[in-house]
């Protein structure tokens, strides 16, 4: 073999084993692309519940869902009035949601759960985009109705995925999977649907000014709007229709 096409293949080579380990590393560390597998959020679920010691923190509002909910570290500053937890954690999916429910949401007995993953739970998805949306909205019926199983007394609030300009490539199948998830709260009783697709696409361009750099995550301002023109509007209905005082801080 010539040398110099013995250098190029052993770049190539090279290049390829560096890509390889780089898709393996975000794997590990946030469970994000092919390898996203060898992720667990463990450690992450462990700090939420040092946090909200769940015989301390019964019957309140949960905030369970991915990285939009986990980075609202203002949450309980912004809703003040109400007793909220986070527990978002990660770049979580459906899946991940049923899997730590038995840690974060059961033993906890909340009045209200906020649930939002977004497009996370497809962007690994293969086939069509009518195929990512059945296998989306198959699993989230089942996941849904095992947790009211559990929690039959529990309002489960679901907020739409988020129209992100930092993940554009998604915005149809996005918006086709959050008609598919309001047609399913309107026939299922214990679901409340929360469409906030206006806050951050307006059929002509994305509200940039709402994300931090990476277009992805809401920053404080963005969170804010979130919490004032959709969140908290969803909680005062559920409280006032069903008398759910022990959501309210006392005094």
């Amino acid at each position: 073999m010539k040398k110099p096409l013995k250098i190029v293949i052993i770049a190539a080579a090279v290049l390829v084993v560096a890509s390889l380990t780089g898709l393996v590393i975000t794997g590990l560390k946030i469970g994000w692309g092919p390898f996203a597998f060898l992720h667990t959020w463990d450690a992450d679920v462990e700090k939420i519940q040092q946090t909200y010691p769940a015989e301390e923190n019964q019957n309140s509002i949960i905030f369970y869902g991915a990285s939009n909910f986990r980075m609202w570290t203002e949450m309980e500053n912004d809703l003040p009035e109400y007793r909220v937890q986070n527990h978002g954690f990660g770049g979580c999916t459906d899946q991940d949601l049923l899997h730590y429910a038995d840690r974060l949401l059961y033993p906890y007995h909340p009045a209200i759960v906020f649930f939002q993953t977004g497009s996370n739970d497809y962007v690994s998805l293969k086939g069509t985009d009518e195929e990512k949306v059945a296998a989306c909205m198959d699993y989230k019926k089942q996941m849904f109705a095992e947790i009211h199983d559990r929690l039959p007394d529990t309002k489960l609030v679901v907020m739409s995925g988020l129209l992100l300009p930092g993940r554009s490539e998604y915005r149809e199948l996005t918006e086709e999977i959050n008609r598919a998830l309001e047609t399913l709260c309107e026939e299922t009783d214990y679901l409340w649907f929360v469409d906030a697709s206006a806050m951050t696409w307006d059929g002509q361009r994305y509200a940039d000014e709402l994300f931090i750099q990476d277009g992805v995550h809401l920053n404080h301002e963005g969170q804010l709007l979130w919490m004032r023109d959709y969140i908290r509007p969803m909680i005062e209905t559920l409280v006032s229709e069903f008398d759910l005082t022990q959501v309210q801080k006392e005094g």
